[in-house]
């Protein structure tokens, strides 16, 4: 999955120090995957999750490697043993990845080559160095830390990325326009583009290094850009494989998450009701202190029984002329519904705590399209613009001010 250079006698290269947090996000998002597909080897030892659990494992070492070393990150090879073990398991997570990802999507034909090939390409890397450091090989490059065979074999290592980039990328692309569940489909954009960046990055790293082995500054400075996009990079591929595992569980965290802040959004408005209206406070049932499903819809029905009882305070013609006036202001049908609603609302509790008595010679002034449903969250999410208006919109006070001066003038005039 990644490939890199080395910094120039095992120090990072300046810049690299800020970017190895890549490095450790990606290898213990790997970590995580090899665990879990660890422990599904308790009870499924198919070739498929054996490829898998060997695939992240290589993949977080790799990443670690690199995140632990921050001068691999760089142009010149400063450890070339660490740097030969960092693309071996590179290129063994890269090979093993692509027979996972063709065995998904039906397309595996030679299950041995996603390990053959890797540890073949590695030992044969392995091989140059032995042999040329025995024969008593020297630098012959223009800078003093480079060695033939450690560039041969890194260059070696590195071209067996390309066939597996590219094919992961393409398999992945068809897989996504095939598949119907929106998170996977994404993952498996995302993976797709991430090899085909990597596989482009891959073949500029190699430029670099021979730029920068003939004598080009220019080109060693290159590396810190490169080696960030290598990261994000593998950060996509790792992300999108396993957006199975992951979107549900944050699917979750995010409902719970928005209950929970629908419930605190709602408690300006459902405290100034139950202040005047204590009777419509239901009793708590014992046990649902951490629901909060429960404990918002608790507060949407004391909210909405509310509504239900102050509507007899309001005249009938309030909230069309509500509505009317927020529309005039060029707000959509939600917004406008949800200004008449509170202007029904913030009129009828002024004319309560005024001691007027219910409008029992006609009709009350109910918001006809504020219409509740059976789902929670829309019924939240509606009247958490009601709780908004109430509090913010100029057109409610506007209106509440002129209702309660009419009532004022009103009680003089009796008087």
């Amino acid at each position: 999955m990644l490939t890199f250079g080395t910094g120039n006698n095992g120090m990072p290269v300046p810049g690299v120090q800020a970017v190895t947090g890549l490095y450790w996000t990606a290898a213990v998002l790997a970590l995580m995957w090899a665990g879990y597909t660890g422990v599904r080897l308790r009870r499924d030892r198919s070739a498929l999750v054996v490829t898998s659990s060997l695939c992240m494992a290589s993949a977080a070492a790799a990443t670690g490697v690199a995140a632990a070393w921050p001068g691999l990150l760089g142009a010149e090879p400063a450890h070339p043993g660490i740097a030969w073990l960092m693309i071996s398991l590179g290129l063994l997570a890269t090979w093993t990845f692509l027979g996972v990802l063709a065995a998904a999507s039906g397309r595996s034909a030679r299950p041995l080559a996603p390990v053959a090939v890797p540890l073949v390409a590695a030992a044969v890397a392995g091989l140059i160095q032995v042999a040329a450091s025995r024969a008593g090989a020297v630098s012959t490059a223009s800078r003093g830390g480079w060695s033939v065979p450690v560039l041969a074999s890194q260059v070696f290592l590195a071209a067996c990325y390309c066939p597996a980039g590219g094919r992961i990328a393409v398999i992945a692309w068809s897989f996504s326009r095939r598949v119907r569940v929106g998170h996977i489909r994404w993952g498996m954009r995302a993976v797709a583009a991430g090899a085909a960046a990597e596989l482009g990055l891959i073949l500029a790293r190699a430029a670099m290094i021979a730029s920068y082995a003939a004598g080009e500054q220019a080109a060693g400075r290159a590396a810190t850009a490169i080696a960030v996009a290598q990261g994000a990079a593998v950060i996509s591929i790792i992300a999108g494989t396993t957006a199975s595992a992951w979107f549900p569980a944050l699917s979750r965290l995010a409902r719970r998450a928005w209950l929970w802040a629908a419930y605190w959004r709602l408690r300006p408005l459902w405290a100034v009701l139950r202040q005047v209206l204590p009777e419509v406070t239901l009793p708590r049932s014992p046990g649902v202190r951490r629901n909060i499903r429960y404990r918002v819809g608790r507060r949407v029905i004391e909210i909405r029984d509310a509504g239900l009882a102050l509507r007899a305070y309001a005249p009938p013609e309030l909230p069309g002329r509500a509505e009317a006036a927020a529309r005039s202001a060029g707000m959509d049908a939600d917004k406008a519904v949800a200004v008449a609603e509170a202007a029904v609302i913030a009129t009828a509790l002024a004319a309560r705590r005024d001691g007027q008595p219910p409008r029992f010679d006609g009709t009350p002034g109910e918001v006809l399209d504020a219409v509740p449903g059976d789902d929670l969250r829309a019924e939240a999410a509606r009247l958490i613009l009601v709780s908004r208006a109430f509090r913010r919109s100029p057109i409610v006070a506007r209106i509440a001010e002129r209702a309660d001066g009419e009532a004022e003038q009103g009680g003089r005039q009796e008087s």
